[in-house]
Parts: structure tokens; sequence; C-alpha cells
């Protein structure tokens, strides 16, 4: 059984107990970022998938520059 890589907007909300409204800013946020932009495939107006690992960097990664500015 292979592991998922990638994931629908609606399963990494669920994973990472995020509101919808919440990821989709987030998400913008990862597309404006240059390091983090390539972790969402998008292909068509509503097919969108994000790299599980990719994003939990990102997650991980705000966490950090957040936690410095403190």
């Amino acid at each position: 059984m292979t592991e998922k890589i990638y994931a629908k907007k609606s399963e990494i909300a669920e994973l990472f107990s995020i509101a919808p409204h919440t990821l989709d800013n987030i998400l913008t946020e990862v597309r404006r970022n240059p390091d983090f932009e390539k972790i969402i495939l998008k292909w068509g107006v509503k097919s969108v998938r994000i790299n599980i690992t990719g994003f939990e960097e990102f997650l991980r990664w705000k966490s950090k520059k957040r936690l410095k500015s403190l």
C-alpha cells in the first residue's frame, strides 16, 4: 500500500484541523512564498492538490518564524 502524497483542500483541512476559510488564507500565503509555491498543484478551476509533507513543512516554518518574532 502506498502512502498518499497529495490531498484535496478538504482533506488537508480535516488532517490539520483547520477551518476551510482559514486554509484558503494559508494557501494564498503559500502561493506567494517562492520557497513553498511548488507544493500546490492547480490544473483547473476546481482541481487543486496540496503536497501533505510540503504543507506540514510550511506550517513548521510559519510557526518558527512566529516564535522568533515574539
